[in-house]
């Protein structure tokens, strides 16, 4: 990504967060930016444009990080838990972005939909490792779409909720987090 794209990525990002994606106006991000007008309609017809833009930039950086964790590792779980600890990690540095992923799920307007499509290879990410961790038989059988869904939920939630408190050790909710979802993936019922 450019310089100028990755001013108006960070200002997008930004404003989202801050007042939600209808609240935002191009003028906002162009001056949160520090960017011309023009410059930014130079890049983007609308603010649609921008908003998939951070999505889908957004979720490579979290998958390329993913990837870099897990290419080393040999063990399925061990990938599993790497994963997990890869998102928390990157929901503290960027909540921004998450929260802005988060207030913008649900819905059926083309914006949500490119949303879902962008989580949706993420999570095929995860579910690659689960159904490796399966066919191995280092863990039961489960949908994984679902549990890929909830390692997402769960973490992203979790360090969202806890970021407005200020003595929140994250290394220690780090740790409580990825023991809860490896146990439960790893659970007989």
């Amino acid at each position: 990504m450019n310089k100028t794209k990755k001013l108006i990525f960070d200002a997008a990002v930004k404003c989202f967060s801050k007042k939600g994606f209808h609240k935002s106006t191009m003028d906002e991000i162009a001056e949160t930016a520090g960017v011309a007008k023009g410059t930014l309609y130079y890049h983007f017809k609308s603010k649609e444009d921008i908003f998939k833009f951070v999505i889908d930039e957004g979720m490579t950086v979290i998958v390329n990080e993913i990837n870099d964790k897990t290419a080393k590792l040999d063990n399925p779980v061990d990938k599993v838990a790497a994963v997990c600890e890869v998102q928390f990690q990157m929901t503290i540095k960027y909540i921004e972005f998450f929260r802005t992923v988060l207030s913008q799920m649900w819905g059926d307007e083309e914006r949500q939909l490119q949303l879902r499509e962008a989580l949706k290879k993420y999570f095929e990410v995860i579910e690659i490792n689960l159904k490796e961790a399966i066919d191995k038989g280092l863990i039961e059988k489960c949908n994984v779409e679902v549990i890929a869904f909830n390692i997402f939920g769960v973490i992203t939630s979790t360090v969202l909720y806890n970021n407005t408190h200020e003595d929140v050790n994250f290394d220690e909710l780090s740790d409580t987090v990825i023991n809860f979802i490896m146990n439960g993936i790893n659970q007989h019922y």
